[in-house]
């Protein structure tokens, strides 16, 4: 670590650290746990999680009805990949499936995926993922999750920065999407 001095300012410089090499034994790890994880889609693995918690139940019609169409859990599945993807449903329509066309994917999305819904099978999903040997052991199926979008913001705006790794010479700004979740006895009990 050195400070380099250009046009009067003082700048920190951090000299790279070499690159290691993996031992062998780190590459036949690698191999081994490559070997037992099985090559899936995304929208299977949905699919799967939704049959150990039943999160896809929490998925009502906006109108509260009870009727269910045919294959609903492919059709929210399918959107919900699309939505957390951010592909658009494009990528998952497939006009053969009468459970994957533009048409149904839209109605779902439409009806069915709204924050009272996504909530109640986010808990759902904690509530199984709670009940795992390895989450228990790890905090017990507390959850916190933060994701940002980043949008460039065409006016001005006293939120609005420069990045130029993000927006170019433009400026834009940073979306932050928090969830946190935790069980009450538990927030009591550590109180």
């Amino acid at each position: 670590m050195r400070i380099e001095t250009a046009d009067g300012h003082g700048r920190l410089v951090l000299t790279p650290l070499d690159r290691l090499e993996e031992p062998p034994s780190l590459l036949a790890l690698q191999a081994a746990v490559a070997d037992l994880l099985p090559r899936v889609d995304l929208p299977d693995v949905l699919l799967e999680v939704a049959g150990w918690t039943g999160f896809l139940t929490e998925f009502t019609h906006v109108s509260e009805g009870t009727a269910r169409a045919e294959d609903l859990g492919v059709s929210i599945c399918a959107v919900l990949v699309a939505a957390a993807c951010d592909t658009g449903l494009e990528p998952v329509v497939q006009p053969g499936s009468p459970a994957l066309t533009r048409g149904r994917l839209s109605w779902v999305d439409q009806n069915y995926l709204r924050g009272d819904t996504i909530t109640a099978a986010t808990g759902r999903m904690g509530d199984a993922q709670g009940k795992i040997q390895l989450a228990q052991q790890l905090g017990g199926g507390l959850v916190a999750a933060i994701d940002g979008m980043r949008f460039v913001v065409p006016v001005p705006s006293l939120l609005a920065r420069p990045n130029r790794k993000y927006f170019g010479p433009k400026r834009g700004m940073t979306f932050l999407n928090m969830i946190f979740r935790a069980k009450l006895q538990q927030i009591q009990h550590s109180a």
